[in-house]
């Protein structure tokens, strides 16, 4: 899967040379508790709610992250001010 590939490019580049094989197994840890907490939800809510809710519940974490991204990519583009930042020319030879 793309975001798991790229979690990993994310760790092993962030991470200092001597510390990248550990960057690497806290991703793995992260992917692996986050699935099991997922599993452990889900069996939880089937056994508690009618099916929609479980569909709508499924898709709150997914909202949340598109809302979270969007917010981000039109802070970082417009800055505090609401204006659009100025970006340098490229560089010509």
């Amino acid at each position: 899967s793309p975001a798991l590939a790229t979690a990993y490019l994310i760790a092993d580049e962030s991470a200092a040379p001597g510390a990248r094989t550990r960057a690497g197994a806290w991703v793995n840890t992260a992917v692996n508790g986050g699935s099991s907490g997922g599993t452990a939800d889900a069996g939880l809510l089937l056994g508690r709610l009618p099916l929609a809710a479980c569909f709508a519940a499924a898709a709150l974490p997914v909202l949340a992250a598109a809302v979270t991204a969007l917010i981000l990519h039109v802070a970082t583009r417009h800055g505090r001010s609401g204006a659009p930042r100025h970006r340098p020319e490229p560089l010509r030879r």
